[in-house]
């Protein structure tokens, strides 16, 4: 005899379907903004640096946004600030979490090309530090917050409430996979070899800070995990 919870989970949501569609398709329309401006700024359309990277910043941030505002306007929670709380255990397992990925990806680095591309970076003269700055903080700050809200936050519950209870493990393995392809997708790693990295590391990335997720029920961990590991790499490349 089947249970009114297995009923429940057997019939489609046409509402969860719509915000999975919604999702999927701000991600797309983020990818291909983030080719044209990629597009204006190697045209030199686009002069200062600064503006530069504050424009492939929000080609990229404006459909998540969108895509967020969307689904919560439509899905109306009271307990939705509790999910960004960030308790003790989930802390220490965000570090556990930075300390595990970077070491895979230093491995991946010295495997590939014989360094893990944590080395700063060489410039020519003084650096520009509001160009340095301004990346720091869309880097280390803005992203992380809007990717795991975008994708563990939403994509990842989505997902896991269409599933069986069965293989709602699937949902944080098809959300880091989509994570993951979205990095690519957006030109992370300069040859084809560092973005087979790039899409390894954050496939691992995904995968842990969804686990830690999906067994919290709160963001806050996977968000602290997601600003440590990215901020790892800007002070570590940071120009000296």
């Amino acid at each position: 005899m089947s249970t009114e919870s297995d009923v429940a989970h057997a019939e489609p949501d046409t509402s969860r379907q719509r915000d999975l569609v919604i999702l999927l398709v701000a991600l797309g329309v983020a990818v291909i903004l983030a080719r044209v401006v990629g597009g204006l700024n190697r045209g030199g359309s686009i002069p200062s640096p600064v503006l530069q990277v504050l424009a492939a910043d929000v080609a990229v941030w404006l459909p998540l946004v969108a895509g967020i505002v969307w689904v919560l306007r439509r899905s109306p929670n009271p307990g939705r600030g509790r999910v960004l709380r960030l308790e003790i255990g989930d802390a220490i397992f965000a570090i556990g979490i930075v300390i595990l990925v970077r070491v895979f990806d230093a491995f991946l680095g010295i495997a590939f090309s014989g360094r893990t591309g944590l080395e700063p970076v060489p410039t020519l003269g003084t650096p520009d530090i509001t160009l340095l700055v301004v990346s720091a903080i869309g880097i280390v700050l803005v992203s992380p917050f809007l990717e795991e809200v975008f994708f563990r936050g939403l994509f990842q519950r989505r997902m896991a409430e269409e599933l069986t209870p069965r293989t709602r493990f699937m949902a944080v393995l098809l959300t880091a996979f989509l994570f993951a392809v979205l990095h690519v997708l957006l030109g992370a790693g300069t040859t084809q070899l560092d973005g087979f990295r790039v899409f390894l590391t954050t496939f691992a990335l995904g995968s842990l800070t969804g686990t830690l997720v999906a067994m919290t029920n709160r963001l806050g961990g996977a968000i602290m995990a997601h600003v440590l590991f990215n901020a790892v790499a800007v002070v570590a490349t940071w120009p000296r």
